[in-house]
């Protein structure tokens, strides 16, 4: 996927923001019951998301 102009950029964007949503379900979470494995699994999908996009080597630098 090395080729999609706008999808390297939107997620670029994106990333970010993802996982600054984790953050937030991560610390929000000390608050109330549960947050960690939700904080987890948004976070992995972000992850997941910039490996998809930008290949495993990128990923893993």
């Amino acid at each position: 996927m090395r080729d999609h102009l706008i999808l390297r950029i939107v997620s670029k964007f994106l990333i970010p923001v993802i996982l600054l949503f984790a953050f937030y379900v991560q610390f929000h979470g000390e608050l109330g019951p549960g947050g960690g494995f939700q904080a987890g699994v948004i976070a992995a999908s972000a992850l997941i998301v910039h490996m998809l996009v930008f290949g495993l080597d990128e990923t893993r630098r």
